[in-house]
């Protein structure tokens, strides 16, 4: 039994200089998203290499995340944005300052009760000197 199954083989796309024209990159890329070839099966039709195909696919579906008509430069941040931002910062440091001084009372009192049950001066007093050992 031979196999009389005859295969549907598409003539190579042509170049246009270094690379394909982007209604051939449409068509094909249309193809594979589509689900009506993969790119194994369009790389064989066409006769364009598989990694083109592949990244032609990455390409269109990266730049359909990207809505083009929202692309628009920054605005400048006006007096009322800068205004509420540097509040925010400021009340983010009040907290952080508030934070900072209730751990040095705790470790303040955490000294004093360790001084008076060990009897031990934990803390230096003022102008000491090192010892020459």
């Amino acid at each position: 039994m031979e196999n009389t199954r005859k295969k549907r083989v598409k003539k190579p796309l042509k170049k246009e200089g270094r690379s394909y024209s982007e209604t051939v990159k449409a068509k094909v890329v249309g193809e594979v998203k589509s689900g009506f070839h993969s790119c194994r099966t369009a790389a064989k039709l066409y006769g364009i290499s598989r990694n083109t195909i592949n990244s032609w696919v990455v390409q269109d579906s990266l730049f359909s995340l990207i809505p083009q008509a929202t692309q628009r430069p920054m605005e400048e941040p006006n007096e009322n944005s800068k205004e509420r931002r540097l509040s925010r910062q400021v009340v983010e440091l009040q907290k952080a300052l508030e934070k900072a001084n209730l751990k040095i009372d705790g470790l303040q009192t955490m000294i004093q009760v360790s001084e008076e049950e060990l009897k031990i001066k934990i803390r230096k007093k003022p102008g000491a000197k090192r010892s020459k050992e």
